[in-house]
């Protein structure tokens, strides 16, 4: 099955700096992504959803900047990079999700994403 990529930037009012945690540790993660995410045995990130475990591979992370989560297994192909973008404009800062995945449903992908943004978006204030 060819995998769906999901891209959409959402703005927030703090700062890459306070935000990075939240898209690179579990503790970060858990707080607003999974019902649960651990670090295995072999580093690498299990996150729970619905009882279900899967287990990526941070692959790429920036300090500050960006985070990029590669899964393996039977969700191999996957992948899911969160990356901090300032506009040019205002200097407004925006997380960019980019999600590939089997889901190909857009709508559904907006309903998810919206509602976890809004969860780091009250946990963080911004």
């Amino acid at each position: 099955m060819a995998k769906f990529k999901y891209t959409q930037e959402f703005p927030f009012r703090a700062s890459p700096k306070v935000l990075y945690n939240y898209i690179s540790t579990p503790g970060g993660l858990q707080q607003w992504f999974a019902e649960s995410v651990t670090l295995n045995s072999d580093n690498k990130f299990v996150f729970n959803w619905d009882g279900n475990d899967h287990v990526a591979e941070l692959t790429s992370s920036r300090l500050n900047k960006s985070s990029r989560f590669d899964f393996t297994g039977e969700d191999a192909g996957n992948y899911l990079e969160f990356k901090f973008v300032t506009s040019e404009l205002d200097n407004s800062i925006y997380l960019k999700v980019t999600d590939n995945s089997d889901n190909d449903d857009s709508d559904d992908l907006d309903t998810m994403w919206n509602e976890l943004i809004a969860n780091l978006k009250e946990i963080v204030g911004g």
